[in-house]
């Protein structure tokens, strides 16, 4: 019975990927015009004061990357985003002509990532693939396949990093570590995932790792520095550096800000108050994640009550901290797929959980006042 299961589950996960795929063949297809995008560019409010001509993150990251990868210095344009993703979109607009391949390749890796990721989390591959189709599902993650944004690949690079962490392969975790702050959010990239991998060696009783993994954070900066060698090589120094790092915390300090209840109020609402004033639905939510983050609070719960060690303890502690660090910024509807994903393991970890809570008298009085 397993095994059809399992074998349904991959139709179904391979044909809803390929009609994707087909329903998106005109972003494909369609090939990178990099004079329009110079001229969208060059007239748009990044420009042009007042412009009539807006565009998006996704066409400064089409632009830039374009530029970057035939030579200029990334410091000289949408320097207050760190240069690797909008490196790998130029890469593809020159080998592909298109800018959307990059998406459809980090966002299909992203899940293969996922699933290694989840046989790690539990030792079942019909419960480590349960989660991988079920976000493969979300809205907010296919229709990041179609447009060159930078949350799939920062997703990707989360996944590689926590599968080598686990595999106490510190080194190359690191390195997942330095490109993910030179895709998005340098500093607090940084912060966050260390704070978070510290966290969990504490409660997991791994803190004789520590030294090893202390050690390990150089590789990772080497990696961010590296991503910046057109600016070194052109005679810049590291103080200077600097100096461009301070610009970007500088340009988000002084910019808009988060609000405490957004995340929590996209997942359990369904509406995003923005932080320009104005109140409108996230499209891509669906009631669902209602379920999923009250299974995941459940888990969490659960975990505490068992003392839980294993892996899984990583993303009990990455969701609550990863959502409150989402209150501090103004956030986005995408930027929750660094933490959807992970609602599903956590839910289908506590469904598993349920008949085994009788043998844990809180938890088993709790479950008689649900039920």
């Amino acid at each position: 019975m397993r095994r059809k299961i399992f074998i349904v589950l991959i139709v179904l996960f391979v044909a809803q990927l390929l009609f994707r795929i087909y329903t998106y063949r005109s972003d494909y297809l369609t090939p990178y015009n990099a004079k329009y995008w110079e001229y969208r560019y060059l007239h748009s409010q990044w420009v042009v004061k007042d412009s009539k001509m807006p565009i998006g993150d996704d066409g400064v990251y089409m632009y830039a990357g374009w530029e970057y990868i035939h030579g200029r210095d990334p410091t000289t344009l949408n320097a207050e985003l760190p240069p690797f993703g909008k490196y790998l979109i130029g890469i593809s607009e020159v080998v592909f002509h298109n800018q959307n391949i990059f998406s459809l390749v980090t966002g299909l890796l992203a899940l293969w990532v996922f699933y290694l990721l989840n046989t790690v989390f539990f030792k079942d591959k019909l419960l480590a693939f349960i989660p991988v189709v079920l976000f493969s599902f979300e809205q907010l993650f296919y229709e990041q396949l179609r447009t060159p944004m930078l949350d799939s690949l920062y997703l990707l690079l989360l996944l590689f990093l926590f599968y080598f962490f686990f595999r106490k392969q510190f080194f190359v975790s690191a390195v997942f570590l330095g490109l993910m702050a030179a895709t998005k959010s340098s500093v607090t990239t940084f912060a966050l995932v260390i704070f978070v991998t510290i966290v969990y060696m504490v409660f997991s009783k791994q803190m004789h790792f520590f030294k090893r993994y202390g050690i390990s954070l150089s590789a990772a900066v080497l990696v961010f520095l590296a991503t910046y060698a057109k600016y070194f090589l052109d005679g810049h120094s590291l103080r200077a550096f600097l100096g461009v790092q301070k610009y970007i915390i500088t340009f988000y300090a002084v910019g808009a800000k988060g609000s405490l209840i957004t995340p929590w109020e996209m997942i359990l609402t369904g509406k995003w108050h923005t932080w320009w004033g104005a109140y409108i639905p996230v499209d891509e939510w669906h009631v669902g994640w209602i379920l999923l983050f009250g299974l995941s609070i459940y888990s969490i719960y659960v975990m505490v009550q068992l003392r839980y060690r294993r892996p899984l303890l990583l993303l009990a502690v990455w969701v609550p901290i990863y959502l409150v660090f989402l209150s501090l910024i103004p956030t986005w509807p995408r930027y929750l797929l660094l933490v959807l994903p992970f609602l599903y393991n956590l839910s289908i970890w506590a469904i598993s959980k349920i008949p085994n809570i009788s043998h844990i008298p809180k938890l088993a009085k709790v479950w008689n006042k649900i039920t």
